[in-house]
């Protein structure tokens, strides 16, 4: 059996390259309609699980190569649609949204940094000390935030912040051409005592599509 794999929405303009080949060497289409364009391929179905992370690395390099070229709304890799008319379907529904999400964010890119809390040797701590370490770590985090969105506030046109039990994940979007800078200024920024990070990109600006349009990832999964 057959299925529609698709692999990111674009905006289609002369000069643009498509990747030649796609999951498992299968050819890469284009589905276009007024200035929109996504890429699918026909897949086998269901995936062949051993193979997975090879698929993972395939499916990201065609959306890699067209990131390359400009902005891109990416899906996840098991987005498969039945057949073609209902990826056309798809596109014909969510279209306006991605239009408009891709000339907001054509020019500019993903950049990220992790902070965690580095492990610290030494006896386990009481609940007590547990809930005091943990205020005061999240504490110096959000200092850190706050220091890196005043030291990014040339470059960085929006930030946006996912917590977790062990730090945060800090999404800054940031202009093509700025990613060095990105990082110099980054790596130039104090980390907070028993803190470590880490700092990534660029990546397509997934964090800050619209809900709209981020939706769809999801409703496009089998």
């Amino acid at each position: 059996m057959t299925k529609i794999l698709a692999y990111c929405a674009y905006l289609r303009r002369p000069g643009v390259s498509l990747s030649p080949s796609g999951v498992n060497g299968a050819a890469v289409q284009e589905l276009a309609l007024d200035g929109l364009g996504l890429l699918y391929s026909q897949v086998e179905w269901p995936f062949d699980d051993t193979a997975l992370q090879r698929y993972a690395v395939e499916f990201h390099g065609v959306v890699s190569h067209m990131f390359a070229q400009g902005a891109v709304v990416p899906f996840r890799l098991l987005s498969v649609f039945e057949d073609p008319q209902a990826l056309a379907d798809f596109l014909v529904a969510h279209h306006a949204g991605f239009i408009v999400d891709l000339e907001r964010l054509q020019n500019l890119v993903q950049m990220e940094c992790v902070l965690y809390f580095a492990p610290q040797a030494g006896p386990r701590p009481s609940g007590k000390e547990y809930l005091e370490r943990k205020a005061e770590l999240l504490r110096l985090a959000e200092e850190f935030v706050q220091s890196l969105s005043e030291a990014l506030q040339d470059i960085g046109k929006e930030i946006r912040i996912r917590e977790s039990k062990n730090g945060g994940r800090i999404f800054i979007l940031v202009e093509r051409g700025n990613e060095e800078v990105f990082r110099s200024i980054v790596q130039k920024l104090p980390v907070p005592e028993r803190f470590a990070r880490r700092f990534s990109g660029p990546w397509p600006a997934a964090e800050f599509l619209s809900d709209s349009v981020k939706a769809p990832q999801i409703a496009g999964q089998r």
